[in-house]
């Protein structure tokens, strides 16, 4: 006997239940009664996924619009970027039929429903945008569709090759993935109705030119398990101004200057030691300003090839005075000695009775120090504009 009536006060109890929530549901007028009826926790459980009951994998939808790029740090190898992250699934849970429009679900329901668990791997900081309000939208649609948007800047590492800097072309990625949810129960795509990756007009970076953006599928696989994952790819071009007012032309100016040497007399020491010092030292303070904006990597750079030829040219024209000095006092040394041998010869021929105006006088020679000089005149400008040639082919339409 007990046990029959407690049967029937079970069935009483779910037919109260139901009738209910059918008078709540036939009672909604208004959206806010809607959402309080929809994501009540008695019904849903944000901490399920969409189809976890029926053992669906859960399909979002992924597409992100950039509003800022940059800036790029070269020395610490980040990029940082501005975009609207939109995501869009299917909760079948928040499906209903009383409103045939969308509905706007303000941000502090956002606890209150599932959402995915999208992160940044290559992420080093993080920031959602709360003014004057969190920049965050939701909308619900009548199938249990939900469209979630929010505003983010994230500082993200992007791994640079610096071989052909400051002449080098980047490619810097922004991946996503599920934290805790596998291929199997959570998967990822780019979105097919409002594109993978968008740019906005006025998304640019002061040293950089966006050359293309591009997106592509992955799976990331680790001890846990495998990932859908997600990867938006941004192709830089580096801005080379800069480089050519703050590098190039000055160290140009530079080696021209050390090749006034040749034109000053080699006996005016002061002058010729005072230039050749001070050209060496201005590119070598020049190159070590240049070195210390980079990251300290393993092999050489195209910036590290044009400052070393630049030294070895200042280097060149300061040694070059050396060798002509040498050349000289060789040179003098070898006229004076003639010029004894000669005089001794003067002597000897008057003893024997002969004019005195019968003495012979060594000519001087060319002195190979100054034929130096004016060879260095012409090789070292000729050696310097090969070197240019060389140097913007290959780098700027050499391999990338």
């Amino acid at each position: 006997m007990e046990q029959y009536l407690g049967k029937r006060l079970y069935i009483c109890m779910v037919l109260i239940f139901l009738f209910h929530g059918s008078l709540c549901v036939e009672n909604i007028t208004s959206e806010r009664e809607l959402l309080n009826y929809l994501l009540d926790p008695n019904r849903y459980d944000s901490s399920i996924r969409p189809g976890a009951e029926s053992g669906n994998s859960t399909r979002i939808e992924v597409d992100l619009v950039m509003n800022s790029v940059g800036p790029v740090n070269d020395m610490d190898m980040e990029i940082s970027a501005s975009f609207y992250l939109r995501q869009q699934w299917v909760d079948q849970r928040l499906a209903q039929d009383m409103f045939n429009h969308t509905i706007s679900v303000g941000y502090k329901h956002l606890d209150s429903l599932w959402i995915p668990d999208l992160f940044f791997p290559g992420a080093k900081s993080e920031k959602r945008h709360l003014m004057t309000t969190p920049n965050i939208l939701i909308r619900l649609h009548p199938d249990g569709s939900i469209l979630y948007s929010q505003r983010l800047s994230v500082t993200l590492q992007c791994f640079m090759e610096l071989h052909k800097f400051p002449l080098d072309y980047q490619k810097c990625e922004i991946q996503m993935e599920s934290y805790s949810y596998i291929t199997e129960q959570v998967y990822f795509i780019w979105s097919l109705t409002r594109g993978s990756l968008n740019l906005l007009d006025n998304a640019f970076i002061p040293d950089f030119t966006i050359t293309g953006v591009s997106s592509t599928d992955c799976t990331a696989t680790y001890a846990t398990g495998s990932f859908t994952c997600l990867k938006a790819e941004v192709a830089l071009k580096r801005e080379i101004g800069f480089y050519i007012t703050q590098t190039y032309i000055p160290s140009i100016l530079i080696v021209i200057l050390s090749w006034a040497s040749f034109w000053i007399d080699h006996e005016a020491v002061p002058a010729r030691i005072s230039v050749g010092l001070l050209t060496v030292l201005t590119i070598t303070t020049q190159s070590s300003g240049a070195r210390s904006q980079l990251p300290r990597v393993p092999y050489i750079k195209s910036i590290d090839v044009w400052m070393a030829v630049c030294l070895v040219f200042v280097f060149g024209a300061y040694m070059e005075y050396a060798v002509v000095t040498v050349l000289s006092r060789k040179h003098r040394k070898s006229n004076e000695r003639k010029n004894s041998e000669s005089i001794l010869n003067g002597v000897i021929l008057k003893e024997n009775g002969k004019p005195e105006d019968s003495k012979v006088k060594s000519e001087p020679g060319v002195n190979p120090g100054r034929t130096v000089d004016k060879r260095s005149r012409f090789v070292f400008p000729m050696s310097f504009l090969i070197f240019n040639l060389a140097y913007w082919i290959f780098y700027i339409h050499g391999p990338k």
